[in-house]
């Protein structure tokens, strides 16, 4: 895979650094542990949006073939 190189401040390459790793692998860690905290904060949303509806409202929306795409969002 080809590379390229991105620009970032002393401070920051310096906390990369210090945790021990290369460089690669403490971005693709990082990325990999916000795309999950984004994920969480998205289902926690759809189901406090879930919650919101009523019984007869979740009940239909259940039912369709989307449904959970339908609430992850939060239509």
């Amino acid at each position: 895979m080809p590379h390229t190189s991105i620009k970032v401040t002393n401070e920051t390459r310096a906390r990369m650094k210090d945790l021990g790793g290369k460089y690669e692998g403490t971005l693709t860690e990082a990325l990999d542990l916000l795309e999950g905290a984004r994920f969480w904060e998205q289902a926690e949303a759809g189901k406090q949006w879930l919650d919101s509806l009523s019984d007869a409202e979740r009940a239909e929306r259940r039912s369709r073939p989307d449904a959970l795409d339908q609430a992850f969002s939060g239509r």
